[in-house]
């Protein structure tokens, strides 16, 4: 089974409606609303999880992959930065701060890439981490 999608020279967003709205509800969880953002995501995987387009299932999955592994190691190395260094430390913090700006802000930019990806009707894999293309 093929899915036959629109020229790309003529359709400003060729790519699935869902798999854009799964890497928007990616970067919403990131810089707006970060649970709600999860949340939604979370419902739309669910919902949407076994769709006959690969291109939707691979947008899906590597959103969610990246959710969770992001989440964890942010809030995992933050809280490990400020248990070594103590919370009195300024050090600590400044090390905290900047560790979590730094990672923050690359996950932002692999969110804005799957997006891109998405728009164009392409599939994604996060580096390093993400789940491998089928």
């Amino acid at each position: 089974m093929t899915i036959q999608r629109p020229d790309p020279l003529s359709h400003p967003m060729p790519g699935p409606r869902i798999a854009i709205a799964a890497e928007a509800l990616f970067l919403i969880n990131l810089m707006l609303l970060p649970v709600l953002g999860f949340i939604a995501l979370l419902l739309l995987w669910r919902k949407h999880r076994q769709h006959p387009d690969p291109l939707v299932r691979n947008h899906l999955q590597q959103t969610v992959a990246l959710s969770l592994w992001g989440g964890s190691v942010l809030v995992g190395f933050s809280a490990a930065i400020m248990l070594v260094g103590g919370f009195d430390n300024p050090w600590s913090w400044v090390i905290g701060v900047l560790y979590f700006v730094l990672v923050h802000a690359g996950v932002i930019l692999l969110g804005f890439m799957g997006l891109v990806r998405a728009m164009n009707g392409h599939p994604w894999r996060v580096p390093l981490i993400g789940p491998p293309l089928p």
